[in-house]
């Protein structure tokens, strides 16, 4: 089981990424527990490091992703950060928090099933 978080204020970017994520665990074999976040400040409320995976927007409420992977990675260095965004000049400031990658929205499913194998072959290597 491969726990994943999804960090994202838009409901139906977050439904996307669900579904991308139940039809990317049937054709590969892999189940994923996933938990929803509006937004960082409930998501790093109380943190334990659970999660293998997380996936972060950028522009959120309150705390934007960036500094909400800020503060992650002071609590988690392990945990594979996948950002999403509509702003793909956000990709470069990923490597100030050693993000895996980022996928640019509206998100596509081979964009994803790239992004997602290259998560899970981390995931697996653990």
């Amino acid at each position: 089981m491969v726990n994943v978080a999804i960090v994202e204020d838009e409901i139906r970017s977050a439904d996307v990424l669900c579904g991308f994520l139940e039809r990317y665990g049937s054709e590969k074999g892999w189940e994923f527990a996933v938990s929803r976040f509006t937004d960082a400040i409930a998501f790093l409320e109380n943190y334990v490091p659970r999660y293998d995976i997380v996936f972060m927007d950028i522009q959120l409420p309150d705390m934007d992703g960036m500094t909400a992977s800020r503060r992650l990675r002071a609590l988690d260095r392990d945990v594979i950060l996948i950002f999403v965004t509509n702003m793909a000049n956000y990709a470069v400031s990923g490597y100030e928090v050693d993000a895996l990658d980022f996928i640019v929205k509206p998100v596509a499913y081979d964009s994803f099933l790239m992004k997602m194998d290259r998560a899970v072959a981390v995931v697996r290597g653990r």
